[in-house]
């Protein structure tokens, strides 16, 4: 019971503070935790400002609540950072002179400044373009590097519903099995995201598929998260996300601290 997806007030779209998160967390019955404030390196988007303005702040409300949690719950220090490539001279400064215990990778926004949550998606070729250029774009994410875990991979699915008839990319396998086959390369993490059980896909993302061909090409590695932006979501769904894991063959999560990745044994709950 881990999530390493969570974001607090101090993301620019979260609201509550961590001291908050961490009480919820524990009354879930989690025994760890990652804060992971949203760093979007991109000119529309306020995130890597909004975190450079409340820095310190984050990083005095962590302390505190990790001291407060010290014998309840695990809290470590994370950030999910987004399309880096837009900025790589920014992204590097930033990530090579913080020491974080935990870094998602993610795409938020295409090329343009184009929020993937504000695109016009009622054109069926603009659903077939968007996601071509976003997995074209978590390719780049991969080769630029220097995260830890892949977030959400089907994430423009989200925002989907009514444009598309089934929330599935089983249509882009061509474009999936790179992904997959870079993110074994490197070493690194896929992350089961719980969000999807909680929107209209009713699923985690990705769905089995992905997660099935994952396994299949070698990759073992897996961290799990809710998502959260709001407490109720906190933890949120992540006993069905350890089931499916097992369900594909999964034995062991990964929780990192210090960059490190740690096995976690995977126990069937049902």
């Amino acid at each position: 019971m881990y999530d390493q997806h969570i974001h607090s007030k101090y993301s620019q779209d979260g609201k509550y503070d961590i001291m908050e998160i961490a009480q919820t967390a524990v009354s879930r019955g989690l025994q760890g935790i990652t804060i992971t404030d949203h760093f979007d390196l991109c000119d529309a988007e306020i995130g890597y400002r909004f975190y450079l303005e409340h820095e310190q702040a984050r990083r005095d409300a962590f302390e505190r609540a990790r001291e407060a949690f010290a014998d309840r719950l695990e809290i470590r220090w994370g950030i999910e950072v987004g399309h880096p490539y837009f900025m790589p001279e920014v992204a590097k400064e930033f990530l090579t002179s913080r020491q974080f215990d935990f870094i998602l990778g993610a795409v938020h926004f295409l090329r343009g400044d184009r929020d993937i949550y504000l695109i016009d998606y009622t054109d069926a070729s603009v659903v077939d373009a968007v996601l071509k250029e976003y997995f074209t774009d978590m390719l780049e994410l991969l080769r630029f590097g220097g995260f830890d875990s892949l977030a959400h991979l089907d994430y423009p699915l989200r925002v989907m519903k009514g444009k598309i008839p089934v929330p599935t990319i089983i249509s882009y396998q061509e474009y999936v099995e790179p992904i997959l086959q870079e993110v074994i390369r490197q070493g690194i993490s896929l992350e089961i995201n719980t969000r999807g059980f909680m929107d209209w896909k009713q699923r985690q993302e990705p769905e089995d598929w992905v997660l099935a061909r994952y396994y299949e090409l070698g990759g073992r590695r897996i961290t799990i998260g809710s998502d959260a932006h709001v407490l109720q979501a906190v933890g949120g769904e992540i006993p069905r996300a350890i089931d499916k894991a097992i369900e594909i063959g999964f034995t062991e999560l990964t929780f990192y601290r210090g960059r490190k990745p740690c096995a976690i044994p995977l126990l069937n709950r049902t």
